[in-house]
């Protein structure tokens, strides 16, 4: 999977996991990390406002968030990847297929879906 749909699926599948009580203190702090990682601990106030609605209505804006995820240059972060990737580790896959499935692909290129794929660019 690419780095932004990781970093984008663990956001969504975070949120709203972290918003119900039955997540676990390794899934809340795995999204803590995650956010304060992208947000800068809240002093990107851009960033803060695309994850609060995110968190408010989770995968409802996920355009958005490529977009704050681009703007940013957050995708190519490694450690934000790893914190990504960790919360994912930590979330039942179910929840994080479900989340893949809400975004929005129509004007990205190059795009493969799943794991584990090969795939050749040429682009004009």
């Amino acid at each position: 999977m690419d780095p932004l749909t990781v970093i984008t699926t663990a956001l969504i599948v975070g949120a709203a996991a972290g918003g119900q009580d039955a997540a676990t203190a390794a899934v809340r702090d795995a999204y803590t990390a995650l956010r304060d990682r992208l947000t800068g601990g809240g002093d990107d106030s851009g960033a803060v406002e695309v994850i609060e609605a995110n968190e408010a209505a989770p995968g409802g804006n996920v355009a958005e968030l490529e977009d704050a995820l681009r703007h940013h240059r957050s995708v190519g972060d490694s450690e934000l990847r790893s914190a990504a990737e960790t919360l994912l580790s930590e979330l039942p896959s179910d929840r994080v297929e479900a989340a893949r499935a809400r975004i929005d692909l129509r004007h990205a290129q190059g795009v493969q879906i799943g794991d584990h794929g090969t795939q050749h660019n040429t682009f004009g």
